[in-house]
């Protein structure tokens, strides 16, 4: 039987083949090689029914542009082609390149961060250690998961922060390429402020630091220095320090203090031994005389004052803040609120006394006016109305109306003189109180400021042992 490429070659007179015809065998039972036949061409039934010489002139020459290109394929692996997709193009099968490899999913410089465990502090730890590992050049991916949920997704027996959890969790992680990581961070914050940090390498299925630490209240260098620290022992990981030279052992070498015997040895723990009782002893008789510090309130104000608002207590438990204020000068900048407030009650008592006297005062004149009217009417009728009642009115006048008048504007004057009288004594008494409240402010800073100067006297002395190759006792030091 004629092999499919032999059939469909039209052959010229002689027995060649057609110009740009691929050679082909005369021998007719000698089978070109499978791979060919079986990838590169294939003949349909269809094409052995056709004759006309036309169409056999078109498949010829289209069969050698298809052999002209696909040598370089036949050339490379079989492999190439059990993995490239086939195109049909008429009565030839063409085989498609393969894809190129995917780009990996991180740059040997991805770190994971899981979510952080503990109390709310942890989410605030994890958000502020995101900016240090950018600095430094770390791509930072979140992972909305913590150390307990992830390795439960790998379905990992053991525990959740354990190397073989830890590497499972990795390949899970880079089985997507949104989670890839090489690195993965978790930690974790506890209710007393006790702070867990693990780094683990991915690549390498090894931790690269483990951190222990606390935060204390008011703490402002560990949450500058942790961060650098895990940046530091993360690039330590990937590209170890070089060992120490020569030199710089010498040098570790030369600060160490040279071996000592065992009679030096024994000599010198009884030397710090009678130096501690030295000093025990001398600072057991060391009486510090406080009696003798006075506090002057005018002289030590300036010591003492403060520039910023008073600080308030937050129980009553708390001593209050008898620092005066430096703006207010030596009289006034003692006085604590309660003597404000005095002083703001004080005023006004006697600003109203002063006013309803002014009014008492002002009330006299119609008062005296109406006393004049009264006297002129009596002055008029001769007599005595208030016995003779047919002189109790004259003419459009009438003694009853001047009476009540006299009467109605002495009222007012007295009702106004009675209560200056009373914010008068309020004014006395409080003024009494501001008094008191002062020399108890005042008595109060003095003490306050003796107190601070006798601890400063006692915390400039300073007692303690002296050890060196001369000497060995115990010294004592002042601060001026």
């Amino acid at each position: 039987m004629m092999p499919p490429l032999a059939r469909r070659t039209p052959m010229h007179p002689g027995g060649s083949p057609s110009l740009g015809s691929p050679p082909v065998s005369s021998h007719p039972h000698r089978p070109h090689p499978p791979v060919f036949a079986q990838t590169v061409f294939a003949q349909t039934k269809a094409s052995n029914a056709m004759t006309a010489s036309s169409f056999h002139r078109a498949s010829s020459l289209l069969a050698a542009a298809s052999l002209a290109a696909s040598l370089p394929i036949l050339a490379a692996p079989s492999t190439a082609f059990a993995a490239a997709p086939v195109f049909s193009s008429g009565s030839v099968l063409l085989a498609a390149p393969a894809k190129p490899p995917a780009e990996p999913a991180t740059d040997g410089r991805t770190i994971g961060v899981l979510r952080f465990t503990g109390s709310p502090a942890a989410s605030e730890l994890r958000a502020t250690l995101q900016p240090s590992l950018e600095e430094a050049g770390f791509t930072v991916r979140g992972i909305a998961l913590e150390l307990g949920e992830a390795t439960k997704k790998v379905k990992c027996k053991g525990a959740s922060d354990s190397d073989e959890c830890l590497a499972a969790l990795g390949k899970w992680l880079n089985a997507n390429p949104k989670t890839a990581a090489d690195f993965i961070l978790f930690g974790r914050v506890g209710e007393g402020n006790d702070v867990s940090l693990v780094m683990f390498d991915v690549t390498k299925g090894q931790r690269v630091a483990t951190f222990d630490t606390r935060f204390n209240e008011g703490d402002l260098i560990l949450p500058i220095v942790l961060p650098q620290a895990l940046v530091t022992a993360l690039q330590e990981h990937m590209t170890p320090p070089p060992p120490a030279t020569e030199e710089e052992l010498a040098a570790i070498a030369a600060l160490d203090e040279p071996e000592k015997t065992p009679e030096e040895i024994a000599a010198e723990k009884e030397a710090i031994a009678a130096a501690e009782a030295a000093a025990a002893a001398s600072q057991q008789d060391q009486v510090i005389d406080t009696d003798k510090i006075q506090a002057d309130l005018k002289e030590d104000f300036e010591t003492f004052c403060r520039n910023e608002p008073r600080k308030k207590r937050e129980s009553k438990d708390e001593p209050r803040d008898l620092r005066p204020a430096c703006k207010r000068g030596p009289f006034w900048g003692y006085w604590q609120p309660r003597a404000w407030v005095a002083l703001g009650l004080t005023s006004g008592a006697a600003l109203g006394a002063a006013a309803m006297y002014t009014m008492a005062l002002v009330g006299r004149g119609p008062y005296g006016d109406a006393v004049d009217a009264l006297d002129a009417y009596n002055t008029a009728v001769g007599g005595d109305p208030r016995r003779d009642p047919n002189l109790a009115t004259n003419g459009d006048q009438s003694y009853d109306a001047l009476a009540t008048e006299v009467s109605r504007t002495g009222a007012i004057v007295r009702r106004r003189a009675i209560v200056g009288d009373v914010l008068l004594g309020t004014t006395v008494l409080l003024g009494g109180v501001l008094g008191i409240i002062i020399y108890q402010d005042r008595t109060d800073a003095k003490r306050f400021i003796k107190e601070e100067k006798s601890i400063k006297a006692i915390s400039d002395v300073r007692v303690g042992p002296i050890l060196t190759r001369e000497t060995q006792g115990a010294g004592l030091s002042f601060r001026f």
